[in-house]
This record gives C-alpha cells, sequence and structure tokens, in this order.
C-alpha cells in the first residue's frame, strides 16, 4: 500500500512538473524574417532578447532590432526609454510595432529591458568591476590599475557611478597614482530631456592636485537612444575646488561651466564603447579652461567576462605655477560585468 501512494505520488509531482513545463512554453516570438519560435521568455536586456525553448538545452539569445512582435501570458515588468515601467502579460500589436500591456501600447523599439516581476528590482542595476597588473623586468615598472562601475535606472531616472584607482612604481623613481570617482544623475522629461546633477572627485600625482571637486547641474538631451546604445549632448554650471599637495599653492574656488558629450553602443560585434568628453570654460578665471576624456573598450568574452582597454586624459591650460597641464594614460584589465 505505501509503495502503491509513493507510486502515486512521484506521477502527480511528473504530471504537475510536465504541465508547469508546458505551461512556462507558451511565449513566442516572431522575428523580422517571419519565423515564429516558441519557448519562455527569461528576459530582454541590453539588446538582446532571452529565451529557453524545449529543443535546446541552451539559452535562445535573439537581437532585440531583428523581434516584430511578442507574446505572452506571464506577467512581466517593461521599461522603457523615457522611464516608464508598465506590468502585465504581453500581447502582440504587429501592425504597430508594438506589444500592449498594462493597458497601453508601447512601440518595440522604446523598450530598454523586459523582466519578470520577480527579477524587476536587480533589473534596475547593471554593474562591473575590473583589475589589472602589469609588470616590466628591464626597469622594474609596476603598474595596478582597479576600476568599477554601477548604473541604476528606476522611474525616469538614471544614475551613474564610476570610479577608478591607477598606481605605478619603478625603481629609481617616486610612485605614483591616481584616483577619480564621479556620479551623474539623470531625471528624464519623457523621451529625450533630462536635468542632471554632476559630482567628481579627482586625485593626480601627476598635476600634483590632492582633490579636485567638480559639482554641477544641468541637462541635456538624448541625441539617439536605443535599447543598445545612446549619445547624449548637454551641459550647465559647476563649482570647482582644488587643493593642492604643495601646501604653498593656495587653494582655488570658481565657477565654471561645461559643455559634454557621451555615446555608448554594444552593436558591435566583439566589442563596447563608451566615450565621454567635457569642456569646462572657467567663468571666473580668465583664459581658463578644462577637458576631460575617457574611452572605454570592453573587448567580451563568454560569461559575461571582459578585457577592459581604458585611455584618458585631463587637460587643464593654466594650471599654477610649473604644474603639468596633462594628466593622461591608458591601461588594460580583466573584469566581469554583474
Amino acid at each position: 500500500m505505501l509503495t502503491m501512494m509513493k507510486r502515486v505520488a512521484i506521477g502527480v509531482l511528473l504530471l504537475l512538473a510536465t504541465a508547469s513545463a508546458a505551461l512556462a512554453q507558451t511565449d513566442t516570438v516572431t522575428t523580422t524574417s517571419g519565423e515564429t519560435i516558441t519557448g519562455e521568455i527569461k528576459r530582454v536586456e541590453k539588446g538582446v532578447l532571452t529565451l529557453s525553448t524545449a529543443y535546446s538545452s541552451a539559452d535562445f539569445m535573439l537581437k532585440w532590432d531583428q523581434v516584430a512582435s511578442i507574446n505572452s501570458p506571464r506577467q512581466f515588468v517593461i521599461e522603457t526609454v523615457d522611464g516608464r515601467r508598465v506590468s502585465g502579460t504581453l500581447a502582440a500589436d504587429a501592425g504597430n510595432k508594438a506589444v500592449q500591456i498594462g493597458g497601453v501600447t508601447v512601440v518595440l523599439a522604446e523598450i530598454l529591458s523586459i523582466q519578470p516581476p520577480e527579477g524587476s528590482f536587480w533589473s534596475r542595476f547593471d554593474s562591473a568591476i575590473d583589475f589589472g597588473y602589469s609588470m616590466t623586468r628591464a626597469n622594474d615598472a609596476r603598474q595596478l590599475t582597479l576600476g568599477g562601475n554601477l548604473l541604476y535606472r528606476h522611474d525616469h531616472v538614471v544614475d551613474t557611478v564610476v570610479g577608478n584607482v591607477f598606481n605605478s612604481s619603478q625603481s629609481n623613481a617616486p610612485d605614483t597614482q591616481r584616483w577619480d570617482l564621479g556620479n551623474d544623475f539623470r531625471y528624464l522629461m519623457g523621451d529625450r530631456w533630462y536635468a542632471n546633477t554632476t559630482l567628481d572627485f579627482l586625485n593626480s600625482d601627476q598635476q600634483r592636485l590632492d582633490l579636485r571637486t567638480t559639482i554641477g547641474g544641468g541637462g541635456g538631451r538624448y541625441l539617439l537612444r536605443t535599447a543598445s546604445q545612446y549619445l547624449t549632448a548637454g551641459g550647465g554650471v559647476a563649482w570647482t575646488r582644488e587643493d593642492y599637495t604643495d601646501a604653498e599653492i593656495a587653494t582655488k574656488d570658481s565657477w565654471e561651466a561645461y559643455l559634454g558629450t557621451e555615446f555608448m553602443t554594444e552593436r558591435l560585434k566583439v566589442v563596447d564603447l563608451v566615450t565621454r568628453l567635457t569642456y569646462y570654460p572657467s567663468l571666473t578665471i580668465d583664459d581658463r579652461y578644462r577637458i576631460n576624456y575617457n574611452l572605454d573598450l570592453d573587448f567580451n568574452l563568454p560569461a559575461n567576462w571582459y578585457i577592459r582597454v581604458s585611455l584618458f586624459e585631463n587637460f587643464d591650460s593654466a594650471p599654477p605655477a610649473d604644474l603639468s597641464k596633462n594628466d593622461w594614460g591608458w591601461s588594460n584589465a580583466f573584469g566581469f560585468k554583474f
């Protein structure tokens, strides 16, 4: 009797598991070439739709711009380029290249991400950390780099934190270091315009900066924005305070305007690119301006690992005394995105 009950229980569990699997495989995706794929939608992020299918043990991945329509009776949370978050089931509106969710129609091209409700909180974050070390035996030179970034998106808000540390040593030469930490907070107003605040800290032995603090506010516009790339242009006003390692150089407080642009793309085959350029003309110091430039190339490896090549330039047209106008360099690092 006990053996028979065990068999019945196992049979019921198998039946429930089979029914659950069958229910999960009810999502459909139609591609721009007319193919229909049935499976379980896992997520859409960074311009890629991930789908599990019954005929493959590995997840199926499809570029989002190759999707013509999408259907699912399950609950999802959609985030759009203008910061809206809508939840509900997915119903295709193929005629308009859109999806109906939560009583509204969202154009596919305006979707940044699609996540199940249980994963929607963590889907608001994108982060990465990388580490690099190099050594040259001939002159006993060593370089250590550490970097990281954190991106948060939620209800019209995009908040980015970026930090880097560079340390180099060489025999018969003093050790040098440089570190920077920045935050850019944006409040989206529609799908293009945004208001923003900026906060930047810089320490540089090359320019004998103990700490440069820049706090600013302004606005900008997305000239281009899709799930996998964007281009922005903006500007505003900033207050800057500069403390130097040389006690004989007086601390400086000044006001600056700033004009900046940023471009990001994940549409290249093997590399992601982010580049930023900011121009700071001084409002209180005659004939002075600063330029900050950064370029990050991430060569993608399996399982979210990457190799990063970075280039930075910090230029000051009128530094005090005989200090260097330029602080530039490049680094290689190995990192992980999560």
